[in-house]
């Protein structure tokens, strides 16, 4: 027995027996008792949490690398809490001459005043406030990203040269420095110096063209920041590459990322496919312009099933299990070309058939008949899922400032050196700790270090 299933049965002791339906959602009258096996971990208290957050940190793959990490609102953010879990020293720079709220603190959901989001991108990082403007304060931050492995920063084209923290004067401190620049645009051309955002990201990547339903209008996006996480991804892809490099070369080197070129790197299939086809991808809703059968279908409950189907195996798996083997032969359906070619008529015969049963029903048959199939869930059913929650995809992180938070943890799992969640910090939250560290490591008596070719912002 799993330690997460040991930990329902111990759940389902203290009330109603647990019970999985042919869907994986655990039912019980009592869903939210059950919990992660990490819940013994987190429910530690804060000073023992944070030692052994410390202690993670310092056998990750990541560990000894340290992150300067001058960014703000999801891209960069998300990019440095990636590279956190993975066991690098993320230090956070929080200015404070800029407002709170233009970080993402003042965004809903709010818990104790500040945003869910702000503390989901900002995990596994330490706090220090610098105000960049200053040279005092820039002084320390040259200090800092002497034995910094990377330096991150998102913000438009000059801002980084305008606080006296351009690839030039950074690279010059530290020659082995990973620099990585995240833009919304791209450093040149005409909308280099426009701000960047999630939204507008989506729109001019072409993600709404080709998101909606037939006859629908054209400004549906697909929320939950999804090019702002797909560009702090890549980020982080590109500066674990950077640093592989710097082992093997002995150099750092500048890296830019931005949110437009992310986008079309996400989309080079479906780019390719308009340049070769000239055809503009279509707004089907579910289904796919592909693929068919590939929709969700609406089922006697009123409940939609999601079918992918991908090969002729699985397409006669389904005529089998629906009781109509004849449609495998009919030429209109024989290959995916010919179903593609003749999707509403395949609809048209398939619809009715799933109206005739649960969705349950179909979800049970078609997973033993191996066709893929899913169905739209709601956060509360992935959150009791027991596929989620066998492997804990969603767990909890205790913070001082607000409490238990629960989120999606990690994408990656490690044998050796597992990746960790940790608290974010308040901003500045390590101020002291680290000044003293940089303290230590002078001496007492000696003055903040500044860089060579410094410029006033």
């Amino acid at each position: 027995m799993s330690r997460t299933r040991s930990r329902w049965s111990s759940s389902a002791r203290a009330g109603s027996p647990a019970r999985a339906s042919p869907s994986g959602l655990l039912c019980s009258p009592r869903p939210w008792a059950y919990g992660h096996a990490a819940d013994r971990a987190a429910s530690a208290p804060w000073p023992a949490r944070r030692r052994s957050e410390v202690r993670a940190m310092s056998t990750g793959p990541l560990a000894g690398v340290r992150i300067f990490d001058l960014t703000a609102w999801m891209v960069g953010p998300w990019c440095s809490s990636q590279l956190g879990a993975l066991g690098a020293e993320v230090i956070h720079i929080e200015q404070p001459d800029v407002d709170w709220s233009t970080l993402g603190a003042g965004v809903p959901p709010l818990i104790n005043g500040t945003s869910i989001g702000y503390i989901a991108w900002n995990m596994n990082k330490r706090g220090l406030s610098l105000a960049m403007k200053s040279p005092e304060d820039r002084a320390v931050a040259y200090e800092l990203l002497k034995t910094s492995d990377v330096f991150l920063i998102n913000m438009r084209p000059g801002v980084a040269e305008r606080l006296g923290v351009g690839y030039d004067v950074v690279s010059e401190i530290n020659p082995q420095i990973v620099y990585c620049a995240i833009t919304g645009w791209g450093e040149s051309g005409p909308m280099a110096l426009l701000p960047g955002a999630d939204t507008p990201a989506q729109y001019v990547t072409g993600f709404s063209t080709g998101t909606g339903v037939p006859e629908g209008d054209d400004e549906l996006n697909r929320h939950f920041t999804q090019m702002d996480a797909t560009t702090g991804n890549y980020a982080a892809q590109a500066i674990l590459m950077g640093l592989v490099a710097r082992k093997r070369t002995g150099k750092g080197q500048r890296i830019h990322v931005s949110m437009l070129k992310a986008g079309s790197a996400l989309q080079s299939v479906r780019i390719a496919e308009y340049l070769a086809s000239g055809q503009q991808p279509q707004r089907l809703g579910s289904a796919s312009q592909n693929t068919a059968p590939h929709r969700a279908y609406l089922c006697a409950d009123g409940q939609f099933l999601g079918v992918s189907v991908t090969n002729e195996d699985e397409w006669r798996s389904l005529c089998e299990l629906i009781g109509q083997p004849e449609l495998a032969a009919d030429a209109r359906f024989a290959a995916n070309a010919d179903r593609v070619d003749h999707r509403e008529e395949l609809d048209d015969l398939l619809e009715p058939v799933f109206r005739g049963m649960v969705r349950d029903y179909w979800l049970m048959h078609f997973e033993r008949a191996g066709v893929p199939v899913g169905y739209p869930m709601t956060w509360a059913e992935l959150r009791h899922h027991a596929q989620v929650l066998e492997n804990d995809y969603i767990g909890p992180v205790e913070t001082a400032a607000w409490g238990r938070v629960w989120m999606g943890g990690p994408p990656w799992h490690l044998s050796k050196r597992p990746a960790r969640m940790f608290s974010p910090p308040m901003p500045g939250e390590h101020s002291q700790e680290i000044l003293a560290g940089l303290q230590q490591q002078r001496g007492a008596s000696e003055q903040p270090a500044g860089a060579p070719a410094a410029r006033e912002a």
